[in-house]
Formats: structure tokens, C-alpha cells, sequence
């Protein structure tokens, strides 16, 4: 088995426009709403920005590099791993002729053992796919499902 070159992968149809799934992931405002915390102007190929869990001031937060920016195709960043390896993550936004969404997300670039490599693609499958279904709740009905916010 080639475990380098194994992906997290998860995709889905989405009631509502290329833009308007675009637009979940890559305004602050919106994407606040079901994943992680930002706090910037908007995202800029080439730039950096600081996503967080939770807006309180000692909140977990990591730095994610722009690397690409197409609307409303396609959106591509570098995030760190939990192990401190940087991984790829690749979002596109495919319209159908019902006005509709095919979201696919691919996260790549997993390093370590054959065994840390298969868990990290395992938990990263799990995590992507929680990610689609809380944008998808957000883009068809308005409803924010912040799938890190801690239980009360």
C-alpha cells in the first residue's frame, strides 16, 4: 500500500450556489459560524491568516497559508497536523444544472508511518465530513452548527 499518497476526502451536494458555498468557507463572518473562528478582512492567495477554536482571547489558534484563491471554483490552503506536519487542503465548488453544489473537499500531504498516516487520513475523513454537513445546514436553511464550539 502507498500510504503517502492517501487522502481524506469527503463530498456532497449543496442546495445553493458555487458562490454561495464559496462564500461559507471563505468569509470570516459565515465560516464562524460552523467551524473555526476567524477574525480577518477575507482570504488572499499568498497571504496568512489565524483560525481559531472559539473566539475567547486564549483560544487554541494555528496559522493557515492562502495558496489558492479561484471563485468560486476553488479554494486550496496549508494547515499544520496535529503531529506539526503540514498538510493540503483542496475545496471545489462544482455547479450543477439545477443550480446546485458538488463541494468536495481533499486533505493531502500526510506524513509519518504507514500507522500514523492511516489514522491521520481516518480522523481527518471523520473531521472533513462533520465540516460539509455543518456548511451544508449553514448554506440551505441559515443554521449555524459550530461543529468545534465546546458542550455546555
Amino acid at each position: 500500500m502507498q500510504t503517502a499518497s492517501l487522502t481524506a476526502t469527503a463530498r456532497t451536494r449543496i442546495h445553493g450556489s458555487p458562490e454561495k458555498v464559496f462564500a461559507a468557507f471563505t468569509e470570516a463572518a459565515q465560516m464562524s459560524r460552523f467551524w473555526f473562528y476567524r477574525n480577518d478582512a477575507g482570504l488572499v492567495a499568498g497571504e496568512k491568516v489565524t483560525w481559531s477554536l472559539g473566539n475567547e482571547a486564549d483560544a487554541f489558534s494555528f496559522e493557515v497559508t492562502v495558496k489558492v484563491l479561484e471563485a468560486p471554483e476553488k479554494l486550496v490552503i496549508e494547515w499544520p497536523g496535529p503531529d506539526g506536519n503540514t498538510t493540503e487542503v483542496m475545496w471545489t465548488f462544482e455547479g450543477t444544472p439545477e443550480g446546485d453544489t458538488i463541494l468536495t473537499i481533499v486533505e493531502s500531504g500526510f506524513q509519518g508511518s504507514d500507522d500514523a498516516i492511516i489514522n491521520s487520513v481516518l480522523d481527518s475523513t471523520g473531521g472533513l465530513n462533520q465540516v460539509r454537513i455543518a456548511a451544508k445546514a449553514l448554506v440551505e436553511n441559515g443554521v449555524g452548527i459550530n461543529i468545534l464550539a465546546a458542550p455546555d
